[in-house]
């Protein structure tokens, strides 16, 4: 079996380890063309994501190596003070030979034979659970049709209509986020972290992400795109995403003032809107279990819902 390296060099010398890598920015070009021909589309996909949270400093951080031309992520967790080892998602492009490979590394690691995958798109799921995987509903993806977003036409984009009319003759500006936007941006994101967690709202690697984003990543602009709308000269919110594949974005990042009413319905719309068709389809992710997300979230018209599972052998 062929077990090729990542650019980067083995972070570890530890066997269980051997020859994982982080993912780095000279890798997007190999994790992206195996997200294609995978024809995977969900959101964990987006290598943006993937790169940033391979480089997390914490107790939860991604690694990966291909086998047989599939891409395994593998996520390292610590749990009572030992490590644990999961995959993110199952191999792509799927392969029984390279999920095998996969479990026979998590079992070196973790010390027992169960194997779990944190999340299986609906489209690997029955290929999953002919492995002998139990399969339990985890979450389920917002979808949105970008040129319907754009329009928000008729009946059914009512409620979106006013939402984003609440602006209408307002002072405000939608331009491509640059580094004369970072420190206004970062201002926003402790405001809005702080507002959250008044809530009883964690964040966890999020804030990591955006400040990423913020500091600049090396990742190209066609990969990961930014906008910053300002209200009255002021930033109020910010976006990143980007293309998933040649037909899904993601809906990566986004920040809004939430003394602005209706401004995360705004900033999404626009960020869209801005993609100007260069893919059919928006994943939002999920909403988290929040209902006034959940509610926002619908309001967009979702074409469809994709359901993402947990996976379990052993």
């Amino acid at each position: 079996m062929e077990v090729q390296m990542s650019l980067a060099e083995p972070i570890s010398r530890d066997p269980a380890l051997d020859g994982l890598s982080p993912i780095l920015v000279a890798d997007a070009d190999l994790i992206r063309d195996a997200v294609t021909e995978a024809g995977v589309s969900g959101w964990s996909y987006f290598f943006p994501y993937l790169h940033f949270f391979s480089h997390l400093t914490g107790r939860d951080r991604i690694l990966f190596e291909t086998v047989g031309g599939s891409i395994l992520v593998y996520r390292l967790t610590r749990k009572a003070g030992k490590p644990r080892m999961s995959l993110l998602v199952p191999p792509f492009p799927f392969s029984a030979e390279a999920l095998s490979h996969a479990g026979a590394r998590m079992a070196a690691m973790n010390g027992d034979r169960r194997l779990r995958i944190q999340r299986v798109p609906e489209k690997v799921a029955p290929q999953i659970a002919r492995e002998g995987f139990r399969l339990r509903l985890n979450a389920t993806e917002y979808i949105y049709d970008a040129e319907a977003v754009t329009r928000m036409a008729g009946g059914p984009y009512a409620s979106l209509r006013r939402k984003v009319g609440h602006y209408n003759g307002a002072d405000l500006t939608v331009r491509p986020y640059g580094p004369e936007d970072r420190d206004e941006c970062k201002a926003l994101l402790a405001a809005w972290r702080k507002r959250l967690g008044e809530r009883g709202v964690k964040i966890g690697p999020y804030r990591t992400y955006t400040r990423r984003c913020l500091e600049g990543s090396g990742i190209s602009p066609e990969i990961l795109r930014g906008e910053v709308i300002r209200v009255d000269g002021a930033v109020a919110a910010f976006t990143f995403g980007g293309p998933i594949n040649a037909t899904m974005s993601s809906m990566f990042i986004t920040v809004s003032d939430h003394d602005q009413p209706g401004l995360a319905y705004l900033q999404r719309q626009r960020f869209i809107a801005g993609n100007e068709g260069a893919t059919p389809l928006f994943n939002d992710f999920c909403d988290s279990k929040r209902p006034g997300i959940a509610q926002m979230k619908r309001s967009f018209r979702p074409v469809s819902m994709h359901p993402l599972f947990n996976a379990v052998r052993g």
